[in-house]
């Protein structure tokens, strides 16, 4: 399915299952497949899946013209207008998570809850990540080492393998741009202007985005909880045994408070 943003720029996405209806938000370079393809079948089994390629990925519009968390969160917004709804969940990763901060704050009516996964709310952070004393990498999954706690590739190379086979891949202009999107997002003063529930999930060992960068995120959010879980960037597939029931749980809580 395509939806149109305003700038006319169309986005494609997917719909699967019923029930609540919670949007999936990839981060940088991800697409559909390359993100969500372990979840969306498990989600739809309880709930309405909305999944979609940012502008620049998958196959979505890849504009060579200034992206930014704004306008990415109006691209998100056309694309749940789109498969007709008017409020939802959201689950976003890295890039993702900030683009849902702006989706927050720009439209809090859309927003039932946050889930937050492996982000950060801008601002220029070095970063700082755990490596400790983590198995160096040989061979051909070395290239992971930034996304995925190393002990976990070396322990299980199959599952990194299986998730690789999955990703997409970018035209260079439109990694450009949306690292360009990244580094220019700031929102670390106005958390505490998001009301809605939030769910932070973040890996203990994540190199791209220190931990120190979400317990910031729960410090700034009224109404946020955290888990650290062992793993890095990759934390969502890393532990997908243990996120999924806490996303299902928390979607369920804030339902029932909702009604």
């Amino acid at each position: 399915m395509i939806a149109t943003s305003g700038d006319g720029t169309r986005l494609h996405y997917i719909v699967e299952g019923s029930g609540p209806p919670l949007v999936l938000v990839g981060g940088k370079t991800s697409n559909i497949d390359g993100a969500w393809w372990r979840y969306i079948p498990v989600f739809a089994r309880r709930l309405k899946v909305i999944a979609f390629d940012n502008r620049g990925a998958g196959a979505s519009d890849k504009p060579d013209t200034p992206y930014g968390t704004q306008l990415m969160a109006e691209d998100a917004l056309a694309v749940l207008r789109d498969a007709g709804e008017t409020s939802a969940h959201w689950f976003g990763l890295s890039m993702g998570g900030m683009i849902l901060q702006q989706l927050a704050l720009r439209h809090p009516d859309a927003v039932r809850s946050l889930i937050l996964g492996a982000t950060h709310c801008g601002g220029e952070h070095p970063p700082t990540g755990g490596a400790g004393n983590a198995p160096a990498i040989a061979g051909p999954l070395r290239r992971f080492a930034n996304l995925y706690d190393t002990s976990f590739i070396a322990e299980h190379p199959d599952w990194v393998q299986e998730d690789a086979s999955h990703f997409g891949k970018m035209p260079l202009h439109a990694i450009v741009r949306q690292d360009q999107a990244v580094k220019q997002h700031n929102l670390c003063g106005r958390l505490g202007e998001i009301r809605q529930p939030v769910l932070i999930l973040h890996g203990r060992q994540d190199r791209m985005v220190p931990v120190a960068r979400a317990e910031e995120l729960q410090r700034g959010l009224p109404n946020a909880r955290l888990q650290i879980l062992q793993g890095g960037h990759q934390v969502h597939s890393e532990q997908f045994a243990t996120v999924l029931p806490l996303i299902l749980d928390f979607v369920a809580e804030v339902e029932r408070r909702r009604t």
